[in-house]
């Protein structure tokens, strides 16, 4: 039976928190990161039934960089750094992180003191690269106005998609996880007519019907990351959200697989232009600030750090 770690299939989720962590040269960084590693269960847990708060959910990865220093163990076959991809003015950059620790639940202030006690627990051994809070619009919409994730696997089918199974027999239960940070240029998107806004999502806004194919441009978000191999439809389990402040705001993207192969096949489609210069249109109103890859192993793997 797989065991994964909570919040990696886990729906429902109204408010997101990511911190992104860089480990610290000294040679009690990695026991301490261990130990926390095999305890956040248990404190999840704790904290929740504290909190009255039964949706708080956590999980922790770790990057390819510090795979062997932490765990002195073969890694995950698919772990590798995030590649960056770059056409024109159009970037997914790789920025510096060794470890995700992501939250979530309905509630901002149970997320909120599971993070601090993680990061009280943590400190002397890791940087914080970066905290993002992020949270759930009404229907679910991103920033941009259009219902976010309608793709997105439910149910049973979240763990298909997510965990690594028998192909990996040493790390099922694990996931590959990327993050990227979006920002949005809303005054400029905010400027389009919605008939162009729809051309550029490829759905409708008002009701979020897929457009046609007769009518839907080549350079629409969902004609580029929607791709067909063997028949079948490439799929991530995405916990994305947006966040921000009124100056800078967008879509914080993390994206679970039991191969991190689609999502780097929907990225190079959004950022590479094709044969005729098609792009992601909506790349034209964000810009992806970070970019980071980890694996997520499952529970009985933290359990053997304990």
């Amino acid at each position: 039976m797989l065991r994964p770690q909570a919040a990696v299939c886990a729906e429902g989720e109204t408010f997101g928190l990511f911190l992104t962590l860089t480990l610290v040269d000294n040679q009690e960084a990695g026991p301490t990161v261990r130990r926390v590693a095999a305890a956040l269960p248990a404190l999840t847990a704790t904290v929740a039934e504290q909190l009255g708060e039964p949706t708080l959910v956590s999980a922790i990865g770790f990057g390819a960089a510090v795979w062997s220093r932490l765990f002195g163990l073969s890694q995950p076959k698919a772990l590798v750094p995030f590649e960056a991809l770059a056409d024109g003015p159009r970037l997914a950059p790789a920025t510096a992180a060794d470890l995700l620790i992501h939250i979530h639940s309905s509630r901002h202030d149970a997320n909120f003191a599971l993070a601090r006690e993680v990061m009280e627990r943590l400190q002397g051994a890791v940087d914080l690269v970066e905290e993002i809070h992020g949270f759930r619009r009404f229907q679910d919409r991103d920033l941009i106005g259009f219902v976010d994730g309608t793709e997105n696997p439910k149910g049973e089918e979240r763990a298909a998609v997510a965990l690594v199974g028998d192909e990996d027999a040493d790390f099922a239960g694990g996931s590959y996880v990327d993050v990227q940070r979006y920002v949005h240029d809303l005054r400029r998107w905010e400027r389009l007519a919605v008939v162009e806004q729809e051309a550029a999502v490829g759905r409708t806004k008002s009701d979020d019907l897929e457009l046609g194919d007769d009518v839907k441009a080549p350079s629409a978000h969902i004609a580029r990351v929607v791709i067909e191999e063997d028949g079948k439809e490439l799929e991530i389990v995405r916990h994305s959200l947006p966040y921000g402040t009124t100056s800078e705001h967008g879509l914080y993207f993390i994206a679970y697989g039991a191969s991190p192969a689609p999502f780097r096949k929907m990225l190079a489609r959004m950022i590479l232009g094709d044969e005729n210069g098609h792009h992601d249109r909506l790349l034209d109103f964000s810009r992806a600030v970070t970019g980071a890859s980890f694996f997520v192993p499952s529970l009985g793997f933290l359990e053997g750090l304990a």
